[in-house]
């Protein structure tokens, strides 16, 4: 194994890797009329960025004309473009609200990679409607399911005009909004720009991005390297006060525990957040009284298997610049999941305030979050903390880091960890990444060399999706790890998955644009007493049209192990201790999201441990206007035990409508309805954003019982409802 790993090193160090170009983006002197059409006459002198197609034809010339062009000031950077039609009556102009993302719009945007080093971006998109979607890119984009973030927000400009010939665009971004280095008066930075046309699913980008590679215009290791001279950008503070007022109505059951009785109290609170720049590339962040009741509630899930059910980040102070923070192990694994900040057991919990400072001091990103909550019932307050650093090595796609996490109770609870990790592009494709921690806590043992509360991981892949590639994971889970600030899907456990894969484009006269077919067998053994506990192979194919609509097929066989019982769904069965063996049949298909109606539709059917299974699901969405959408979704989960008389019938459906009147001014609908818990959950949000940093929110939530007899006394219809305002002002000094 290390003549091995010895190799690995040498043909990382002695691999060649050659140094991009930059283009020198002009500077401007003279004031740009900000109104969406850039036809001052600085901009007739700047040369536009040649488009090559990505979508349907990689490397073709685009259909439709685009005259993208990039300049910056001392205090912006301005990216302007004609996206011209044959057919003007091509051109899709749907969705207003902030952060739409969804591909039924035409698009134009770019990301800019402004540290360099070919890992994370910034994102700033627009459409025909003027709208803005922002986010952030890490990981090099490797799972565009968990790196992209449209949660980010921050404070930059767009203006656009529809036209006879098309339509047309100017994006200003303050430099104060990015982070960067400045070496010797120069600036480096990486860009993608892209342009989406909806109506014929074509995507062209600069630069040319290879077609081997899955939403490549989000990678920032295949941008282009920009140059800027003489940035020196202000440094502003920013300070968000708050205030929430409202009313919180909840049912309790009397003393006596007869009748249930309305409580009704009034709801009120302010607080703060600060931000302010040190330096160029190092931003503080301070909060008082954290408050999320803006945020969109949970999709209702139901648990099937014996992992842990994992659940995103929606709260928007965790997510600005979260891809510092990551550690993962890959799967929702992670040594660092903030929602175990401020929600204990689903519940919330008053956050006292905290300070978040992230940037790059020198070769090093860095990042340094530390919270404070308050006690909650039996549970004392607790701090939260974490120091995550990483740097560049041996080339821009390689880097090493380490982790500190602490999670400290007020009544001396304690659990730290620590770890580090490595990531080494090998060659071309070919990557290589090593993750290792420890944790400790009270009560525990705390010995450093013992494998029990150790944590690895060993993964060697190649990234792409064109040709052969392959994906081998190792992972190790002692039993006394415990991530106190971390996620972990399954405890005590070592595993090995293989991922074996050969995809292909067929050629432009085909009407599927992509197929694959994927091998992948994991194996997963207890790691304290090395008895195996699941094997399960699943054989895939999957296939892209030129249109956008996409198809999986699978077949997996699992084997599965069981010591212990497991429940099912919300306790509704349970599966005894034994040894299982079954086969699922599954197929997946999404007709093109660009089009008015679509529609993703799902179903598993077969044998499950000693009884049988069906799941279903679709997802209908319709576009009714430019500021109008509806969707639907229903879940389906039929389980049956026959041998031990046992079954039951889980239905969740939900209802999302989204209306967006402005580009400033939304009202969204999320309602959910889940046979399993017997429950109506609803979360109505209106929103008022003149500015970044303005808003105006009111928010209805409440929870409906739909079989009130199932306990003794009868539950009341409501379970409780809250009704919010909030409004916040930022004020920029």
């Amino acid at each position: 194994m290390l003549r091995i790993l010895l190799s690995i090193l040498a043909l990382v160090f002695t691999a060649e890797f050659f140094a991009q170009s930059p283009l020198t983006v002009t500077k401007i002197t003279v004031p740009i009329t900000f109104d969406g059409v850039p036809d001052e006459e600085v901009w007739n002198l700047i040369l536009p960025f040649p488009m090559l197609m990505y979508v349907p034809v990689a490397g073709g010339t685009p259909t439709e004309e685009s005259i993208v062009k990039l300049a910056y000031d001392d205090n912006y950077l301005y990216l302007s473009a004609y996206l011209n039609h044959i057919d003007p009556a091509n051109i899709r102009a749907v969705g207003k609200k902030r952060d739409y993302s969804m591909p039924a719009t035409d698009w134009f945007g770019l990301i800019i990679d402004s540290f360099n080093d070919r890992q994370n971006a910034f994102a700033f998109w627009t459409n025909p409607n003027g709208l803005r979607t922002d986010g952030t890119v890490k990981n090099d984009c490797n799972d565009s399911e968990t790196d992209i973030n449209f949660s980010w927000n921050t404070f930059w400009d767009v203006k656009t005009v529809i036209n006879p010939k098309g339509w047309s665009v100017e994006e200003r971004i303050p430099f104060s909004s990015l982070r960067f280095q400045v070496k010797g008066g120069q600036t480096a930075m990486g860009i993608i720009i892209t342009r989406f046309d909806a109506a014929k699913y074509e995507t062209s980008t600069f630069p040319p991005v290879p077609a081997g590679f899955s939403n490549a215009f989000w990678k920032p290791s295949l941008s282009s390297l920009v140059e800027f001279n003489g940035l020196k950008p202000r440094k502003p503070v920013y300070i968000t006060p708050y205030i929430t007022a409202g009313i919180g109505q909840v049912n309790v059951l009397n003393e006596e525990g007869t009748i249930y009785k309305m409580s009704i109290t009034p709801k009120y609170d302010a607080g703060l957040d600060a931000k302010y720049s040190i330096t160029n590339n190092l931003t503080v962040d301070l909060t008082l009284n954290t408050d999320f009741a803006q945020v969109e509630a949970d999709d209702e899930k139901i648990n099937l298997t014996r992992y842990s059910l994992y659940f995103p980040e929606k709260r928007m102070f965790f997510q600005e610049k979260s891809d510092v923070f990551d550690f993962s192990f890959l799967e929702g694994n992670n040594l660092f999941y903030s929602r175990r900040i401020g929600l204990l057991e689903g519940s919330p919990v008053r956050i006292f305030g905290g300070m978040r400072m992230t940037g790059r001091a020198g070769k090093w990103d860095i990042g340094i979050l530390d919270m404070q909550t308050a006690p909650l019932d039996s549970n004392a307050g607790e701090n939260f903390g974490i120091l995550r650093t990483k740097r560049n090595i041996i080339n821009q796609n390689s880097y090493a880091g380490g982790i500190f996490t602490s999670r400290l109770g007020m009544d001396g609870k304690y659990n730290v960890a620590y770890g580090a990790d490595a990531q080494l592009r090998i060659t071309g494709d070919e990557y290589m990444t090593i993750k290792w921690a420890q944790t400790f806590e009270n009560d525990s043992a705390n010995r450093v060399m013992d494998m029990s509360p150790t944590r690895l991981m060993l993964n060697c892949e190649r990234r792409t999706i064109k040709g052969f590639g392959y994906n081998l994971l190792y992972s190790w889970s002692g039993e006394g790890f415990n991530p106190g600030l971390g996620f972990e899907t399954i405890d005590s456990y070592q595993g090995f998955k293989c991922t074996l894969q050969y995809g292909w484009y067929p050629g432009e006269k085909r009407k599927i644009y992509y197929h694959k077919l994927s091998l992948i067998e994991n194996l997963i053994w207890n790691s304290t007493t090395g008895f195996h506990e699941t094997t399960a192979n699943t054989l895939k194919w999957y296939f892209e049209s030129k249109t956008g609509a996409y198809g999986i097929i699978n077949a997996i066989w699992s084997l599965e192990n069981l010591v212990d019982s497991i429940p099912l769904g919300n306790n509704q069965a349970y599966v005894p201790p034994g040894k299982y063996s079954f086969i699922n049949l599954g197929a997946t298909y999404s007709t093109a999201s660009s089009h008015t109606l679509s529609s993703v539709f799902t179903g598993e059917a077969g044998t499950f441990f000693d009884g049988r299974k069906l799941s279903l699901s679709a997802s209908p969405t319709m576009i009714v206007s430019s500021g109008i959408s509806l969707g639907l979704t229903y879940y389906l989960d039929y389980v049956s035990f026959e041998s031990r008389d046992a079954r039951f019938t889980n239905h969740i459906a939900g209802l999302k409508a989204l209306f967006t009147f402005t580009t400033k001014t939304s009202l969204s609908a999320f309602i959910q309805y889940n046979t399993a818990v017997e429950k109506v959950s609803a979360n109505v949000r209106f929103r008022y954003n003149p500015r970044e940093g303005n808003d105006f929110y009111l928010v209805y939530d409440e929870g409906l019982n739909t079989k009130l007899d199932r306990e003794t006394p009868s539950l009341p219809i409501s379970s409780g409802r809250t009704i919010l305002l909030k409004y916040s002002y930022t004020f920029r000094f």
